[in-house]
């Protein structure tokens, strides 16, 4: 029977009893101090522990009710007591009832909205969106419920479940996206592996010419906000046109790809060497000093001079002897790729000028113009 069902028995019980007058029956009082007790303690149970609503005020209201049933002597005193405590509980019955009619609403509101916002999840997982579908049915059917209880545990109960589903489908996202990364950094991989060979010439392993411009841009520009210069050498292989002329170009390449083996065993790893064109060779030095530049290309022409180079083409051996002839220059403040590329080549045009075999520097085109 619901607690507004026994309260109306009760009323009707008290009144009847109330119209008697002044001579009820003998055990009025334990009959019906016993049966409000009742209502009162059920009162107490079915209430709501809400303090928007002074739920713990109206519960210690009950509790005096209680204690005070033993002080009426009389029906008209108990019906005085009734009428008291009735309007009271009225009052407050009315309000718990209104504010968990409000509550209800906005539970079973929040409960379509949380159905649709589930509904609209759209995965390429069809098991995952199976799951999800389920539970936006379950939360769907929850919202019928009458019993707020039984909507806020059922609630609690499907959201957990939802968690569990979007936990599930987390873990195969990120499952996804390693293998996704993985796969994305071999591509990457690949592809700068084909930038790099796009960049190296397959002769002799060093930079082509489109890697050394590029290079050139990256480091006059580097220069320009480090302040600290760069040096740069071209250099090229006397003669040897000479050596394809009387051995044949494929004796040329070979000697070509001996020459480069020497420069990449000689070279620091922070410099940069490219075959500029031809038997031309460029080489971008990361040293600020154009004396200690010069002085390690003259070590290195002095020292790639002295071998005979041993080249095998279809079992005939050839031996050669090679020189080297190189101009060197430094990186100026106004400098641009070009200037400091023109002058570079000038220093080398005049090695070549004046006996080949050897290493000038831009400050003999400084003498040379004086």
């Amino acid at each position: 029977m619901k607690l507004s069902g026994l309260w109306k028995i009760t009323q009707l019980n008290l009144g009847r009893y109330l119209s008697l007058g002044s001579d009820p029956a003998p055990d009025w009082n334990q009959e019906f101090i016993e049966l409000v007790r009742a209502m009162l303690t059920l009162l107490q149970q079915y209430r709501w522990e809400i303090e928007e609503i002074r739920s713990g005020q109206f519960l210690e209201d009950l509790e005096g009710w209680k204690q005070g049933l033993s002080s009426i002597v009389n029906p008209r005193g108990l019906g005085n007591y009734r009428l008291n405590v009735y309007e009271k509980s009225s009052d407050y019955l009315k309000i718990e009832k209104n504010y968990l009619v409000e509550r209800e609403a906005e539970l079973k509101n929040m409960v379509t909205l949380l159905s649709e916002a589930v509904s609209t999840v759209v995965s390429d997982n069809g098991t995952y969106h199976q799951e999800v579908l389920k539970r936006a049915l379950g939360l769907s059917q929850i919202s019928q419920l009458e019993d707020i209880r039984k909507i806020r545990t059922l609630l609690a109960r499907e959201v957990e479940q939802l968690k569990e589903v979007v936990k599930q489908k987390q873990n195969q996202d990120r499952l996804h996206q390693e293998e996704l990364s993985k796969h994305v950094e071999a591509l990457q991989s690949r592809l700068q592996s084909a930038v790099n060979r796009s960049l190296k010439d397959p002769l002799t392993g060093l930079y082509n010419r489109q890697g050394w411009d590029q290079e050139m841009i990256n480091a006059c520009h580097a220069a320009s906000v480090t302040k600290v210069p760069f040096a740069l050498a071209l250099l090229d292989i006397d003669d040897f046109k000479q050596v394809n002329d009387k051995y044949g170009h494929q004796v040329g390449d070979l000697i070509l790809a001996k020459v480069a083996k020497e420069f990449r065993e000689s070279f620091r790893s922070e410099d940069y060497l490219s075959r500029y064109g031809g038997d031309e060779f460029g080489f971008i030095l990361k040293t600020p000093s154009l004396d200690k530049a010069q002085k390690r290309l003259e070590r290195l022409c002095k020292d790639l001079s002295k071998p005979t180079y041993q080249c095998l083409i279809d079992k005939t051996e050839f031996y050669l002897r090679i020189s080297l002839s190189c101009g060197v220059g430094i990186y100026r403040e106004d400098d641009t790729p070009e200037s400091l590329v023109r002058r570079a080549d000038q220093s080398l045009y005049l090695a070549k000028q004046t006996g080949k075999n050897r290493v000038v520097s831009e400050t003999a085109l400084v003498a040379k113009t004086a």
